[in-house]
């Protein structure tokens, strides 16, 4: 699907990613983002005592630094051998690890390594599922691996925002191609699948999902944003108006087509 190797190109992006680069390039929207997603993973985190959650898509370890403290056991899961590393890194270095119960190199169409029903809590954030290869068998996974009554918390490129934005770019070269099938060639070289709303409903419910939440993540910036996006984010009465914003208005459904980030929050049936 893409024209880069996917492994070959994280484990590239590994350094950049485990040192201050991405909170340089992408300042407060970090935030902003970190945020909108929390406002979502919090009210589905399981009981601590006896309950596992998966960090799929970990990178060099986002939300292993956050649910390790408050005592939950977290296995770390990535494409990419050397993200993996990086996250056991600084896993090690905030003396978390007593409570990472196992690091894998995985694809998340093919997490065999992981034992059925073992989650409580499966989060794919950071777009692994616009990135894999076949997000059917994706979605497949993530149920084998959650207990019945576990949930999903999972964010995706989003097909309508990426088709406005190549409008306002005069790309249209992509646009066909993007409403038509979500083929997306993007900056870097990588070929992902733009997904719309309904789309990704449906996805879930027929691998045997029932879902709770669709929202916008970060409404009115691209999927990646621009430097120019980043930049406005300084001002802090813009972030104020930003954050108010997500809170209030992340699931209208036309916010959730302006977002450039769709987010799905879905319970395994019991």
């Amino acid at each position: 699907m893409s024209t880069k190797d996917p492994r070959e190109y994280w484990n590239q992006q590994a350094p950049s990613y485990a040192s201050d680069e991405g909170h340089r390039r992408f300042g407060r929207f970090l935030d902003l983002y970190e945020e909108g997603c929390w406002r979502y993973i919090e009210p589905v985190l399981p009981r601590i005592d006896m309950s596992v959650i998966l960090e799929a898509g970990c990178g060099t370890g986002r939300w292993v630094i956050r649910l390790a403290p408050m005592g939950y056991r977290v296995v770390l899961s990535d494409l990419s051998p050397e993200m993996v590393e990086h996250a056991r890194e600084k896993v090690e270095q905030l003396e978390l690890s007593d409570c990472v119960a196992g690091y894998y190199a995985l694809d998340i169409c093919d997490m065999q390594a992981l034992s059925n029903a073992s989650f409580d809590l499966v989060l794919a954030l950071g777009g692994p599922l616009s990135l894999c290869h076949d997000a059917n068998l994706a979605i497949s996974e993530f149920h084998r691996v959650t207990r019945p009554g576990g949930y999903v918390v999972c964010d995706t490129a989003n097909r309508y925002r990426t088709a406005l934005d190549l409008v306002r770019e005069n790309k249209a070269s992509q646009l066909a191609s993007v409403l038509d099938t979500g083929r997306f060639l993007r900056r870097d070289g990588l070929v992902d699948h733009r997904f719309d709303p309904q789309e990704l409903i449906d996805l879930f419910a027929a691998n045997g999902w029932e879902v709770v939440h669709v929202a916008g993540i970060c409404p009115f910036f691209e999927y990646l944003p621009t430097a120019e996006q980043v930049r406005l984010l300084d001002d802090e009465h813009l972030f104020e108006a930003m954050r108010d914003v997500g809170r209030r208005y992340a699931e209208d459904p036309f916010m959730v087509a302006l977002s450039g980030r769709l987010l799905i929050v879905a319970r395994r049936w019991e």
